[in-house]
Order: structure tokens, then sequence, then C-alpha cells
């Protein structure tokens, strides 16, 4: 089989495997809807439904009004704005990291951790290639964030001041950016027009990529903050190398316009969790771990890309087969996640040897990956893998989909099965328990966020860039 016709096979497995999942939450959202429908309260409902759909109605033509310019998506008949002229750069002096969206709006999820220990390492008093420190922007102009690097653990340095704009700054837009560019607006043109660069983080490409594995307001928002950040930035820093590469090949493919001479680079996420294991992890944590079965640890958002069904789908058949082991998940509800909660909380095994907890904390996430005997990480599409490196610094091997960023990521240390293969998942967890397949953490990506956070300075500093596109 050629080696196109190997990647056309594969894309229409993981389209059946998107549809099968799509197909699945759908049957479960039906059956609900009929049980409500021939319950009490479903009768009641009944009456309130039209009455919820006009004011469902309303409250989308209201969002659809007053919604900003640049959180609709592009239509076929937009044209992109001219890409204005700018002062030629100068070598980098300073690295300004933009921590507005994540003081404003921290919601806990990857993209605010990796802000956050990325600004503690900054702040920690070592020394890099060039001063790199969080500033935060209200009306148009740049402001120490003092309040957040002290609650991060950095020095105490009094009140917020006006950080005045220096020739060769960089700006990296390292927090959540999806409406920050007309905010900005004004920083970026005193940047340029002192010969500085905008940088942007991006964290993946998935909305594009694989638009059905997202919430159905997520892909049009993604769409058009990625549009708009490839004409406002002069580079992006990606969080992994394949998101790097990723990008370079999908800009150039679809011909999307962008800064002449964008430059893109990547660094890797850091993985030591800032709180230790704790010594009394509540009583349902402790449980969960008890015992001498062989404990396999998933930690994730509950979303159609990770791979849950996969998880449980393997182990029902290990189970079913007379193997004593357990399952424990970490992760909050994410979205399309119906089917797989209803899955797992109504399971035979839930409370057993299946365990779903939604309100880890670090502590606790330390815990439970101390006492796993590996990681399962089944997803079909990442950014980068942060759990994979959590894993190896906790000394855990990894079980994981064969998809490219876990490669960079688990490297020869990590075992490696099919994607969206439940029996190929199986067949790994019963090689890794006799011990016939086996994974050495120590030759995975071990990566601190003292060491993200140096990489993200000297790549900017350095000019040290993976591409630049024409």
């Amino acid at each position: 089989m050629s080696e196109e016709a190997s990647k056309d096979k594969e894309r229409i497995r993981l389209l059946e495997f998107q549809l099968d999942y799509l197909r699945a939450e759908l049957l479960h959202l039906t059956h609900e809807r009929y049980r409500l429908t021939y319950s009490v309260s479903g009768h009641i409902y009944r009456f309130l439904r039209p009455i919820e759909q006009r004011l469902a109605d309303a409250g989308a033509a209201i969002a659809a009004y007053f919604q900003p310019q640049a959180e609709k998506a592009p239509t076929q008949t937009e044209t992109s704005p001219p890409i204005t002229a700018s002062a030629p750069a100068l070598p980098a002096r300073r690295l300004l990291i933009d921590v507005t969206g994540t003081i404003k709006r921290d919601a806990g999820t990857g993209i605010q951790r990796v802000v956050k220990e990325v600004v503690r390492a900054c702040h920690s008093g070592v020394r890099f290639d060039i001063p790199a420190f969080a500033v935060r922007c209200e009306d148009g102009k740049l402001y120490t964030a003092n309040a957040f690097t002290a609650a991060l653990g950095g020095a105490e340095t009094g009140d917020n001041v006006q950080v005045t704009i220096a020739p060769g700054d960089r700006f990296l837009m390292l927090s959540d950016s999806w409406n920050a560019f007309e905010e900005l607006a004004p920083i970026f043109g005193q940047i340029r027009a002192d010969g500085g660069e905008i940088v942007t983080c991006i964290f993946d490409l998935i909305p594009e990529l694989y638009p059905h594995a997202c919430h159905e307001v997520t892909v049009p928002r993604y769409r058009a903050w990625l549009r708009k950040a490839l004409l406002e930035s002069d580079a992006f820093l990606a969080i992994s190398r394949t998101v790097a590469e990723e990008l370079a090949e999908y800009v150039a493919a679809k011909g999307l316009p962008h800064r002449p001479g964008l430059k893109i680079g990547w660094f890797q996420c850091g993985a030591d969790l800032a709180a230790p294991p704790t010594a009394t992890p509540r009583d349902k944590i402790a449980a969960a771990v008890a015992g001498d079965a062989p404990v396999f640890l998933m930690v994730g958002t509950i979303e159609p890309r990770k791979g849950h069904r996969i998880a449980l789908q393997a182990f029902d058949a290990l189970w079913r087969s007379g193997v004593g082991l357990r399952l424990i998940v970490v992760g909050r509800r994410g979205w399309f996640e119906e089917a797989i909660a209803a899955g797992m909380e109504n399971h035979p095994e839930f409370g057993q040897r299946l365990f779903w907890f939604s309100d880890v904390d670090d502590g606790e996430l330390s815990y439970l990956y101390r006492h796993a005997s590996a990681l399962l990480l089944p997803s079909y599409a990442e950014g980068f893998g942060l759990p994979i490196v959590e894993a190896a610094q906790h000394g855990r091997p990894v079980i994981c989909s064969d998809i490219p960023v876990f490669r960079e990521v688990g490297g020869d240390g990590a075992i490696y099965f099919g994607v969206n293969d439940a029996d190929a998942l199986a067949e790994a967890i019963r090689a890794f328990l006799a011990g016939e397949l086996t994974a050495d953490p120590a030759r995975a990506l071990n990566v601190s966020w003292a060491e993200a956070a140096r990489r993200i300075v000297e790549v900017v500093a350095r000019e040290d860039w993976l591409t630049r596109l024409p």
C-alpha cells in the first residue's frame, strides 16, 4: 500500500471514529429526551420548552448583534485587512509577557497553567538572555502585574507602574488572545514603531484540523482568531515542534495571508507540579488506589478527542476476560461528553474498579501519579501531551496513541498503540502487565517550567526560529 493510500485509510478511520462518537452522543441525548417526555418532569417541561426556545433565540440574536467583529468567522466575501508597514526590527531587548487575559479570566485550564508557570519561572530571580516579565494592558497602556506575579511566588514589588515601551521590545501574547487584538492595537503600534515585534503563542490547530472534536462555538471563533493572528503577529511560538510544523504546513497549504517573513518557533511545556503529593488525600482518592490491583490513570478534560470511550471499551474487554485492574479518570466535563459521562457513572464497575474525579487539586493529582502503574493517553489529537511529562517526572510509564506529538514528547519512553483502536489498547495493557512491553520514563521528555521559560526567551532573543514563511 502506498504512503498516500495509507494516509487516506487512516483519515477515513478517524472520520468513522468521530462519526461513531457523535452517534453515541446523539443516541444518549435522544434517550434522555424520551425519559423526560414520559416522566412527570417531562410533562411540565413540555410547556416551558417553547418559552425557553424563544428566550434562546432572542439571546442568540442579541449576542450576534453585539458580538465584536473579531469574533465573527470571516465569510467568503471578506477581504484581509492591509498589513501596515513597520520599522525594521531591532535586536530583542526585553520580553514583555501579556497576562491580561489570564488575570481577567482564569478558567484553570491548560492555557492558564502554561501562562502562570512560565511567568512564575520568569519572576523566580533566574537570569535569562534578556529580561522577561509579565505585563497587563489597561486603556491602551501597559502596566506591571505585580499582584499577579506575587501570587505566583514572585517578589512583591509594590504598586503597579506603567511600562514604557522601549526600542527592540518583544511583546508575547502568551495568554488567551481570542478577544485581545482590538484592545491591544495601540500597544502593537507602539511596539512596531520602536522596532519591536509581536509574538503569539499557539497551543494547537485542533479546531482547524478536527472541527468535529470541538464545541460548535469554538470553531468559528478559532478560525477568526487564527486569520487575525497571522496578520497581526511577526512570529508564532508553538507549544511543541509538531504544532509548529503543522502551522507552517497549514498556512502554506491553505494560502492564508500573513505578515511577510512570518517566523514560527517552538518550545516544550514543563510539568513540575507546584504542589507536592498530599500525604492525606480525601477518602475517595485514597480508596481508589487502595489494594494490590494495578492502577491506570487518565488525566484530561472529558471531550471527544481524549479517547475516554476507547479506554472504557478496552477495560470492559479486560474485565470480562478476568484481568484485575483499575481505571481512574481525572478531568472536568468538557463538551459532547454526556454519553461517555453517563457511561462511566452508570457502569457496573463505577466506584469499584472504575473511578472518575472532576475536582482533583495538584497535590491529589501528584498522589495519584505516585500510585499509578501507568498513565493512559488515548487521544487522537493534541497540541502537546502534558500528562506524559507529568508522568515521567513521577517515574511512571505511559501507554499512548501513536500520533506525532506523542512521539515527540514520549520518545522512546512510552508504549504506543494504534489510534482509536480499543483492541490494540487492551493488548498493549495485557503485554505491559505481563512484562512483555516496557517503557522507561527516564527516556520520555522531562522538561521543567524553568527550562520551558528559558527556551521561550532564547528563541526570541537568539532568533532561533524553526522556519520563516515568505
